[in-house]
């Protein structure tokens, strides 16, 4: 990075956020930058100022990315949501698509961890919906009845990665879901 300027995702990177978030500061005046032949740069001292204004108050935690476990499983879905706290996720539960859609009405997610065999409405199915109704939300298929055609669909619906149960390795899922809740640039 220059010490001079930054470009925009270097300042994304800098503010451990989003680059749509730091677009969406630009598009409020929020954050100072310069145009220089048509790209926004950002002085390293006018961000670290602009923190220092806008910093969370003293005690006040920076959220917790929030995840919706669906599973019919409820000793599974109590493991994953157990082990999802402890490494200090906010964790909800649902038991089918229709209580996990009600939820999304409720709150929003970060992340939802869904199984493809539930209980009135399909894994599938409720994938296609959450997408339909909530574009950015990032899912994953953890599942123990895989198949090449509900991976490959599941994948097509744009899910972010596809999971079998039961898990040999913790630490490979605590990854798995540690990457799919990392920002994303945005598609050129």
């Amino acid at each position: 990075m220059n010490d001079e300027l930054m470009t925009a995702p270097e300042v994304a990177k800098y503010l451990k956020v989003e680059l749509r978030t730091v677009y969406r500061y630009l598009r409020e005046a929020q954050l100072p930058a310069i145009r220089m032949a048509g790209r926004w740069r950002f002085r390293r001292e006018d961000v670290d100022g602009w923190l220092q204004n806008h910093a969370p108050l003293k005690g006040e935690r920076r959220q917790q990315p929030h995840i919706l476990v669906v599973d019919d499983d409820a000793m599974f879905r109590e493991m994953v949501n157990d082990f999802l706290e402890t490494r200090g996720y906010a964790i909800r539960g649902a038991g089918d698509g229709e209580a996990a859609l009600a939820l999304l009405t409720e709150m929003t997610f970060d992340l939802l961890l869904v199984d493809l065999r539930l209980p009135r409405m399909g894994g599938i199915e409720l994938i296609r919906r959450v997408k339909r109704l909530y574009p950015e939300v990032r899912i994953m298929v953890l599942t123990a009845h895989s198949g090449k055609e509900s991976a490959i669909e599941a994948l097509r619906l744009g899910v972010t990665d596809y999971l079998e149960k039961p898990f040999r390795d913790l630490q490979a899922f605590a990854s798995a879901v540690e990457l799919a809740l990392r920002p994303q640039l945005p598609r050129v």
